[in-house]
């Protein structure tokens, strides 16, 4: 493989990425995903925290948590469980894998799981 097609896989892979990112306000999408080659036989792309220091909450399970909640009997607030359910939960271990299985296509790799 030559280097412009490394670096053109590369930059595939992190369109790829971006692509499955969950798009809200676009800062994560379109600003946070970053690429950079510190050698010509590396090539790195990352979720800058410093743009979206939110992206870790948007790939995990969101936890349980205990809200008060009233109007059950009059005069009494009684606590109770609630469960968010994360609409992205995951999505950058689907990108990870996604990209993973490109690239091993691309280079005639194998992706043992």
């Amino acid at each position: 493989m030559t280097y412009e097609e490394f670096v053109s896989l590369g930059k595939e892979c992190k369109e790829i990425i971006k692509k499955m990112a969950p798009i809200e306000t676009g800062v994560l999408r379109y600003d946070a995903i970053q690429e950079k080659m510190p050698d010509d036989k590396t090539f790195i792309i990352y979720v800058d925290e410093a743009v979206a220091p939110y992206m870790k909450y948007t790939n995990e399970e969101w936890h349980r948590k205990i809200i008060k909640m009233g109007n059950f009997v009059p005069g009494e607030v009684v606590e109770r469980m609630r469960t968010w359910k994360n609409p992205n939960e995951g999505w950058f271990d689907r990108a990870a894998r996604t990209v993973a299985l490109y690239v091993a296509s691309k280079t005639g790799g194998e992706i043992t799981v």
